[in-house]
């Protein structure tokens, strides 16, 4: 090899080393730009290596908006203007769609943008690039002049166009690794929305109890829209108002019914049917929300109707978001759907009530309180628990009918009712047991606790009055306790303990409660336990 041969060699080798130098870079930073966030901070990584390659004095990358046909500077270097958007027309796109070659041009022949081109017209710019994969635009890349003042050979031009070609490749890579990441967490909420409304709406599916339905709706409505403050009322059109059957949160000051006429918030619901959304950057839909309408609801609440077929069953109330503060179009969809399947639980849950209930009083039926109570005294039996059973009777009930009459009668055992559903736990049985008489059934209850109730409703009943042509009419009833397996072990045995029982405070003044003898030994002490639902 002769001497002037080396350094040729040498340049060659230096160009080759160059070569696998920058390409290394560009797929690092190709790497780099598919695992971080941060977009701006790798447009610049890519615009120093690439004046650095070139050993240029300026430069500046341009993104092109698909949406809003735009071409925005998004990274610079030295450049007159900082920031930047020109307005592409469909026309320019087209033509750059169609451009084969070549994709690099001297700055001063760079016509394809003419806006980009006037822009920076004075700052000493040597080249620009199109910057495409396929067929698809991706923006757009001007260099300055080389800092040691020579012209770009043409190797440089060819460089600088591959340089770009990379560059595209690694800014779409990032831009569809960042579509992919969006339609990955939008698939990820959406299977997390369908999981929560899965078993928000399994929980339901299946309760025939109306009040566990509705307690357990009320939970399971929380949860999906995390707030602090929420509620359920059901619609009575007989009476045509709203009831409270479920309530979240600080409810001091919800009131137990809510009148049509009270409310412009449950009147617009009754209306309507559709939902209500209030929100902070909007007035409320409902042109002024009075007194009453802002103190149950609040300013900013969401309130979804529970329809069935047309008709109206009742709404839900939620306000106080934990988080954000504000209801979302998120919150509202899952409500809704969820509102949709609540509305055909409520309604099989009222028809099996309707069945099992007497209509006058709204207590269970003899004939429903037969099965729970054999379901009570085999679970009783299987944890060991006690169970109590309370037998009721209202005091000379034929003669009051014989004296005030029928209809005066019905409100007494209305009246009795209503003060039983009040002293009694969510989970506690109320039963008319046939004409005047009533029964009680007290899971987890021992003697001394099922004494408790007994007076309490005993004392209840006396203080209560009726008025009827002027005059205060009183009623009192009496009681008798039985309890498993202290009275009894077996149910018609602890019915008919019960009723010894009752029969023992008739035949000793009426009046009072009277508890069964034991004869049976208790089970022993345990601590508090609450069976769980694969116990129950």
């Amino acid at each position: 090899m002769t001497d002037e041969n080396v350094p040729q060699e040498q340049n060659y080798q230096e160009q080759v080393l160059r070569y696998e130098y920058v390409l290394n870079a560009l797929s690092d930073i190709g790497d780099e730009l598919c695992r971080v966030s941060s977009f701006e901070s790798q447009l610049k990584s890519l615009l120093h290596l690439l004046m650095g390659t070139l050993g240029v004095s300026k430069g500046g990358i341009f993104i092109f908006g698909h949406f809003k046909e735009s071409l925005t500077l998004k990274c610079s270097w030295k450049l007159s203007k900082k920031s930047v958007v020109f307005t592409v027309s469909s026309e320019i796109v087209e033509n750059l769609d169609k451009m084969v070659e070549p994709f690099t041009l001297p700055f001063a022949e760079f016509h394809q943008i003419p806006e980009l081109q006037a822009a920076f017209a004075g700052d000493d710019l040597s080249y620009a690039s199109i910057l495409r994969v396929r067929e698809k635009l991706i923006g757009a890349l001007v260099v300055g002049q080389k800092l040691k003042k020579t012209p770009f050979s043409e190797k440089e031009v060819s460089f600088l166009t591959t340089l770009s070609r990379n560059i595209a490749v690694a800014i779409n890579n990032f831009f569809l690794l960042s579509e992919l990441r969006d339609t990955n967490k939008q698939l990820d909420d959406k299977i997390q929305e369908v999981s929560v409304l899965y078993q928000a709406t399994q929980m339901i599916a299946s309760e025939l109890q109306l009040q566990n339905l509705l307690d357990m709706a009320m939970n399971a409505t929380v949860e999906i829209s995390e707030v602090k403050r929420g509620s359920i009322f059901l619609f009575e059109e007989e009476h045509n108002h709203f009831t409270l059957r479920a309530d979240h949160g600080e409810n001091d000051g919800l009131p137990e019914t809510i009148l049509l006429s009270d409310s412009a918030v449950c009147s617009r619901v009754l209306e309507q049917k559709e939902p209500i959304i209030t929100r902070m950057d909007a007035d409320p839909p409902i042109q002024e929300l009075g007194e009453f309408d802002l103190r149950v609801f609040g300013r900013y609440f969401l309130i979804v109707p529970i329809v069935h077929q047309g008709e109206l069953l009742g709404l839900m109330h939620l306000c106080e978001k934990t988080i954000d503060g504000e209801f979302t179009d998120r919150d509202l969809r899952l409500i809704k759907v969820f509102a949709l399947q609540l509305g055909v639980a409520v309604k099989n849950a009222q028809l099996y009530e309707q069945a099992i209930t007497d209509g006058m009083t709204k207590l269970y039926l003899h004939r429903y309180f037969k099965q729970r109570l054999f379901d009570e005294i085999k679970r009783a039996a299987r944890f060991k628990r006690n169970l109590a059973i309370v037998m009721i009777d209202v005091d000379h009930f034929k003669k009051f009918n014989d004296s005030y009459g029928h209809q005066l009668g019905d409100e007494v055992l209305r009246r009795v009712a209503v003060i039983m559903r009040r002293a009694v736990r969510t989970h506690d049985l109320p039963v008319r047991y046939g004409g005047e008489e009533f029964a009680l059934v007290l899971p987890e209850t021992d003697m001394v606790g099922a004494m408790a109730v007994a007076e309490r409703v005993r004392r209840s009943v006396e203080a209560d009055h009726l008025e009827s042509q002027g005059k205060t009419i009183k009623v009192t009833a009496s009681f008798g306790v039985a309890v498993f397996p202290d009275s009894a072990l077996e149910m018609e045995t602890l019915i008919k303990a019960a009723d010894s029982a009752l029969y023992v405070s008739k035949e000793n003044g009426r009046n009072r409660v009277t508890p069964a003898p034991q004869v049976h030994p208790p089970f022993p002490p345990q601590e508090d336990h609450v069976p769980d639902e694969d116990e129950r």
